[in-house]
């Protein structure tokens, strides 16, 4: 049998099958090299969406920040000053007042302080029952400092076609024992994280639910321990546009749940903020309260607040 012929074809076959290979090696290459350049290109695309996404959500916050001018939004790290005077009647029948100074200190978009500085504290016992008539105190009571974060990446929108913004707001309170007089504050160094969230309502309103709970960092050993969860969760509502002697009107009702966990008491208290814009960038307010659901002789009974707030 002659093989010849066979081996001939066989070699001719294979010669031809790798030409094929290698003329396909470049266009396989180029496919690959191709794909590889569209998936990097995908990539960047979604990043871009994203960024675009997450700028519109913040730009939407600060849009409705701006909307309300009134100076009560918690996402709102704008440099203001606040003082105001309070008046309280506890459930023992002592009086408090309180002239302080609140204000807000912007340290970027994302982060503010929030102070109050007790500048005046009177304190009057002479309704409570064994306690002397004439029996008072007056003095600078403690400092308040907190500090919150609303994280412009985590706020999010909802409502019809998105038009609708809220925000998560992460932070600490911190309660200073700086009162000249025992008489005047609780002597103990307080500590509390603060959980929140904020979320537009129609006509420029705003729903803002803040939690703190307070613990005792540092203390006397006659100062009863500190285990307390605080709400403040209030509504704002606009009632007429800014503008004109009867414009930029406002009301914020305000709820304050209280769970002592040492004394197992549950106290709570509602307020009625009502302001008027009296000039772009100032507001003036009064704000009644009442304590509700009250059990023990140191929880707040009749409150009533009159301030003024100046945006810089």
């Amino acid at each position: 049998m002659n093989l010849l012929p066979k081996c001939r074809l066989l070699s001719a076959l294979s010669l031809l099958l790798a030409l094929l290979t290698v003329a396909g090696m470049p266009a396989a290459v180029a496919q690959e090299g191709q794909s590889s350049a569209s998936a990097s290109q995908q990539e960047e695309e979604i990043a871009r969406l994203n960024e675009l996404l997450d700028q519109a959500r913040a730009e939407r916050i600060d849009t409705a920040v701006e909307a309300n001018k009134t100076g009560t939004d918690p996402r709102d790290f704008s440099l203001k000053w606040m003082p105001f005077y309070r008046y309280t009647e506890l459930e023992n029948g002592l009086t408090q007042q309180d002239l302080t100074a609140f204000g807000t200190v912007p340290f970027s978009p994302e982060l503010g302080m929030f102070f109050e500085v007790p500048i005046a504290q009177y304190r009057d016992f002479s309704d409570i029952e064994g306690v002397p008539r004439g029996t008072d105190a007056i003095g600078i009571g403690d400092i308040d400092l907190k500090f919150l974060w609303n994280p412009k990446s985590m706020g999010f929108t909802f409502g019809e076609d998105g038009k609708k913004s809220g925000a998560w707001l992460f932070g600490t309170d911190f309660v200073l024992p700086t009162a000249t007089d025992d008489a005047l504050a609780g002597d103990s160094l307080l500590f509390a994280p603060i959980v929140g969230v904020v979320v537009d309502m129609p006509l420029h309103g705003f729903f803002a639910m803040l939690n703190l709970y307070y613990v005792d960092v540092y203390k006397k050993d006659s100062v009863p321990d500190t285990s307390k969860f605080v709400g403040r969760w209030f509504y704002m509502q606009p009632l007429t546009p800014p503008g004109k002697w009867w414009g930029g009107l406002y009301l914020m009702p305000e709820y304050q749940p209280i769970y002592d966990f040492e004394t197992d008491d549950f106290s709570s208290w509602i307020g009625l903020e009502f302001g008027k814009m009296l000039a772009p960038g100032k507001i003036a307010y009064i704000k009644p309260g009442w304590g509700i659901s009250n059990s023990e002789p140191t929880d707040r009974g009749d409150t009533f607040e009159v301030g003024f707030r100046w945006f810089f």
